[in-house]
């Protein structure tokens, strides 16, 4: 074969030789050479130095930052696993971990269709519940401050301000953990490690446990389902034993106290612990209030 500089094939060493050498045909030649090594260790450490740069800000962001005495903010915008709060001069937008609480409205109908498949309620009953676990979460929040934990992870939402998602702590309790007991959210969504290092999938069946109970005790959306919760429609039930009652308003302040035998119309839980109640006072005027679930019979 005639020599032709126009063509050339490299080809790999044999495994028996250097593996560093590459055999270059070029023409009738036969070529061997060794590659400079500190290129090829430049090269290698320029990678590592790549993808160590690349993995730092990951690692960065799985820190969590702990953010103590923020407040809520009020907002049409907010629902039952997403709110507006502030803290000195910053202001966010915060997304649950965990859980997914039904549309307040119907913008989004293959959502809430599927919210409402997993309570087994109609789509009608799925926004009302919706409705009633941002009521509840408005009331719950806008008592005190708390705190909240967040990885400043990207929740995304309809809003132009970034939305975070965070776990909020409500005195020893998970906000996540009491939207669950009271049956106004879904297990559904993104997961994480809480930041007191309980392993996720310990969470998910602590979680799972608080919705069995919710379920058995017919709260919130479940009561729905079944039709034996509150949430259903108010219940007339006569105590079985004297009921202190409380204003409804912050700071709750025992107002007195109704005598076995009263007869009273409950409604949907307050906060937790509690449901609405409204009755006759003996005075002979309609008083509305909150009793402990516990003193129900």
């Amino acid at each position: 074969m005639p020599y032709n500089p126009s063509l050339s094939l490299c080809v790999s060493a044999s495994p028996r030789e250097n593996l560093f050498q590459n055999r270059c045909i070029t023409g009738d030649e036969d070529l061997v050479f060794i590659p400079d090594l500190s290129q090829t260790l430049s090269v290698r450490f320029l990678y590592l130095h790549l993808c160590f740069l690349l993995i730092l800000p990951v690692a960065s962001a799985r820190k969590w930052t702990e953010l103590d005495r923020v407040e809520y903010e009020a907002s049409k915008y907010h629902d039952g696993d997403s709110f507006r709060a502030k803290r000195n001069s910053s202001k966010y937008i915060f997304r649950l971990y965990f859980v997914d609480a039904p549309e307040t409205d119907i913008r989004y109908p293959e959502r809430v269709e599927t919210q409402a498949d997993y309570f087994g309620v109609s789509v009608e009953q799925a926004v009302r519940g919706g409705t009633l676990a941002a009521e509840w979460l408005h009331t719950l929040l806008s008592e005190k401050s708390f705190t909240v934990y967040t990885r400043y992870a990207d929740a995304r939402g309809a809003s132009d301000r970034k939305r975070y998602y965070a776990m909020i702590k409500i005195g020893d309790r998970w906000l996540s953990e009491l939207l669950v007991e009271q049956g106004f959210v879904r297990l559904h969504g993104v997961s994480t490690e809480p930041p007191d290092g309980t392993p996720e999938n310990i969470y998910w069946s602590r979680l799972r446990k608080l919705e069995n109970e919710a379920k058995e005790n017919h709260r919130g959306l479940w009561g729905m389902a079944s039709g034996k919760g509150g949430h259903a429609k108010p219940q007339s039930v006569t105590l079985t034993s004297s009921t202190p009652v409380f204003s409804s308003d912050p700071p709750h302040s025992l107002v007195g106290t109704l005598p076995s035998g009263w007869e009273v119309t409950v409604g949907h839980p307050t906060r937790p612990g509690f449901r609405s109640v409204t009755f006759i006072s003996p005075g002979g005027n309609e008083f509305t209030g909150d009793i402990q679930e516990t003193q129900l019979p």
